[in-house]
């Protein structure tokens, strides 16, 4: 009976071991997606002003797909009364992605300095650690 109970005993911290310790998974940006969409549209945001343009050109398409793939990302959490700019010079850009299926993408890149970049993504925040400035976009 000791060796029973010994080996359920070694069983079960063996699961909670193993399950303990996997890394949990954050929501990824889904870059193949983006690579594929039919079109998408963005507003850039500066000051007070903003622009919406609509791409529907596959090489800037795939640029806009590269250059998320390109940024190192960490998700962050803010409090709720955390604001991300001070709102003077603020910059940023709203993405519509336009799937084949139907299905849009929505996210935010917001700019605060040339190293200080965020972008939003179904809800979860993100920061770059590794901005990359969307200088092939018409601003």
């Amino acid at each position: 009976m000791k060796k029973i109970t010994d080996v359920l005993i070694l069983l079960i911290l063996c699961i909670f071991l193993f399950s303990g310790c996997q890394p949990q998974q954050t929501e990824v940006i889904d870059f193949e997606k983006i690579a594929n969409a039919i079109k998408i549209e963005y507003t850039h945001y500066i000051s007070d002003t903003n622009t919406t343009e609509i791409i529907e050109n596959t090489d800037t398409i795939n640029q806009i797909a590269n250059w998320l793939n390109e940024l190192s990302l960490n998700e962050v959490i803010f409090s709720e009364n955390e604001i991300l700019t001070d709102g003077e010079g603020e910059e940023g850009y709203s993405f519509t992605v336009y799937e084949p299926e139907g299905i849009n993408i929505y996210f935010d890149y917001i700019i605060n300095g040339t190293e200080d970049c965020y972008i939003q993504y179904n809800t979860k925040w993100y920061v770059a650690k590794n901005p990359i400035s969307l200088t092939f976009l018409n601003n």
